[in-house]
């Protein structure tokens, strides 16, 4: 993932996906989210979207693979994954 980040900073990541086209709903996958003390989820089912925004202690905590059964539900990768300090 781009991006050049302090050593030892806080790291926020932000994950959207457009269920659009993808067969799945929000309603569907709300049971298979995962439950995580540092990630909140939001959706938005007028527009079929999915996210989530979480903080990590680090850089390579944030650049962990997100949940592969989420990723065979959905079928594809997120539209958008973007990590940022925490200032």
């Amino acid at each position: 993932m781009p991006g050049t980040f302090r050593v030892g900073s806080v790291v926020a990541r932000f994950v959207l996906w457009s269920l659009a086209d993808t067969g799945v709903s929000v309603a569907e996958l709300r049971p298979e989210l995962p439950q995580n003390d540092n990630e909140t989820w939001f959706a938005d089912e007028h527009t079929e979207r999915l996210g989530s925004f979480a903080v990590f202690a680090d850089t390579d905590a944030a650049s962990e693979p997100l949940p592969e059964r989420l990723l065979e539900l959905i079928g594809k990768d997120p539209d958008l994954v973007e990590l940022f300090d925490v200032a």
